[in-house]
């Protein structure tokens, strides 16, 4: 019932955890004025650290866009450096990358914002996440607070399905082409086609032969990647 879930939710508002320990984000927790940290999403790109009152009173925020390391070079992450490296291809530099767009519920009573829908948010409970939607009131949610506002600035938004988030090796969608797929190598990423006009099936990750015809997620360019780390448009 709706008063279970409220009961719940005012419950678990006590036991939730630090959004930058379940998100994809960009964390400058602990750091002062112009230190760097890392683009969680892709290894090449770091982010800078400010205090916008100039107080040294929290928050510290990071730069709403990441900065690029210079060609031939990796934002290298650990606490002792954080700063841009030369790259040495035979070491495994880009690793430990996550999607913006991929929210697991790992920790029960941690509320977790939906990636796409400001309105609404998951409860993570030991059954699985339990989707609640903002009151009309108060439609948006402050993934930072783990409340619901009438602040629209304050949504989780890092999130773009028109993006490709290469964080793992394997085949994953292309979101401009349903009739093709992207291999990715962090932080390479490859450009393939299914055969004589198949589909990719984004469940099994291999291309089908089907009768049904599929729609791309994203239609604002001829179907090639074509973030950051490549352009494959013609």
């Amino acid at each position: 019932s709706t008063m279970r879930v409220v009961a719940i939710v005012s419950a678990l508002l006590l036991l939730a955890v630090r959004a930058s320990s379940q998100l994809c984000v960009p964390d400058c927790t602990g750091r002062k004025e112009g230190d760097l940290v890392k683009n969680p999403t892709n290894c090449l790109q770091y982010y800078v650290c400010s205090d916008p009152d100039g107080d040294g009173v929290l928050p510290i925020e990071p730069s709403v866009l990441p900065l690029q390391c210079e060609e031939g070079y990796f934002f290298n992450s650990a606490e002792s450096v954080r700063q841009c490296q030369t790259i040495n291809p035979s070491a495994d530099y880009c690793k430990g990358l996550c999607s913006p767009c991929v929210i697991q519920c790992e920790t029960p009573g941690t509320l977790i914002p939906s990636t796409l829908d400001c309105s609404k948010y998951e409860i993570c409970l030991e059954t699985g996440p339990q989707e609640v939607e903002c009151p009309t009131a108060t439609p948006y949610f402050n993934f930072e607070n783990y409340g619901c506002t009438d602040d629209p600035t304050v949504c989780y938004d890092l999130c773009d399905p028109c993006d490709v988030y290469c964080v793992a090796e394997g085949r994953i969608p292309n979101p401009h082409n349903c009739h093709g797929y992207l291999y990715c190598n962090p932080p390479d990423v490859a450009l393939f086609l299914c055969p004589e006009n198949e589909v990719f099936n984004t469940q099994s990750l291999i291309c089908e032969n089907t009768t049904d015809t599929c729609d791309n997620l994203c239609t604002d360019t001829t179907g090639a990647y074509d973030g950051s780390l490549g352009a494959f448009l013609e």
